[in-house]
């Protein structure tokens, strides 16, 4: 049985379900995770949730994103949607989130009706089975203290490399980390989707501090993610054990570019992601 002071899957959910208070206009809350710049994952997740809302039969397979503002987890924000188009196959939705009305965030996203058509994917690379590595969130909680207090996860985290954002040791830029929802979740596939993208904010961008020796939390660093990109390729489930394979090609001009590859546990290519986001070393 999951150690439930471990996660808090049934909270992330909860905040990722938005409420509707008008024609393609929603609120949300945010929470702490210990500073009070709201997450990114968070409000992509959120802003992925608002966009599928508007759209009738399609699924997403693809969202580009920009954060453009740090948001205030105190205070709620909003989201409208545009509905861009509707075509014969795809549709297209823009997000704007605002927040003390400042734009934070803006995302563009597809949608597409399923159909068949040619297949080919990358190959994944050789794994470990996730059920014989130790989970991050128990190492986690067991040596964060003091001003790093542990906050809950909604995922598990089993890492193959790479996969501690707190280790300082000098590393390739590279990662291969297992991930899972401790409990079973709904069927629906907007859950999944939108836990997917919140997830996908954990430990993209900071591979590339791995080749510099610099952790998260340094006091030197300044670190903020500020595009995303989603392709999802394939349906998954996120209460299934997926393998995020994550390299950092360049980092220069106080940014860093992270790209990643996720799998199923049978090795089927289900997304790809892309983020560039700012690692600025700044004198104490």
């Amino acid at each position: 049985m999951p150690d439930n002071s471990l996660f808090n899957t049934n909270t992330i959910l909860d905040l990722l379900k938005l409420e509707q208070i008008g024609e393609d206009r929603f609120t949300g809350q945010s929470h702490f995770m210990g500073s009070p710049n709201v997450f990114g994952g968070q409000v992509l997740g959120q802003s992925l949730y608002a966009a599928s809302v508007t759209v009738d039969q399609r699924q997403p397979h693809s969202l580009h994103a920009l954060f453009i503002l740090a948001g205030n987890y105190r205070l709620p924000i909003e989201f409208e949607v545009e509905r861009v188009r509707d075509g014969g196959s795809f549709s297209t939705r823009r997000v704007v989130a605002i927040q003390e009305g400042r734009r934070i965030f803006v995302m563009s996203a597809s949608f597409q009706t399923p159909e068949q058509g040619l297949e080919h994917q990358k190959c994944a690379g050789p794994a470990i089975d996730p059920d014989s590595l130790p989970s991050i969130p128990e190492r986690w909680q067991k040596v964060q203290s003091g001003p790093r207090l542990y906050h809950p996860v909604p995922v598990d985290f089993r890492a193959e490399h790479g996969g501690d954002v707190f280790h300082t040791t000098v590393s390739s830029p590279s990662k291969q980390v297992w991930t899972r929802a401790p409990a079973a979740l709904p069927d629906d596939p907007l859950v999944h989707q939108s836990l997917f993208a919140y997830v996908s904010d954990y430990g993209l961008l900071s591979t590339s501090l791995q080749p510099h020796g610099i952790q998260l939390g340094d006091p030197r660093l300044q670190i903020a993610s500020l595009d995303h990109s989603i392709w999802f390729h394939r349906p998954f489930r996120m209460d299934q054990w997926l393998r995020f394979e994550v390299e950092s090609p360049n980092a220069s001009g106080g940014r860093g570019l992270s790209l990643g590859h996720v799998y199923d546990r049978q090795g089927v290519l289900v997304a790809s992601m892309a983020q560039e986001g700012l690692i600025r070393l700044r004198e104490r």
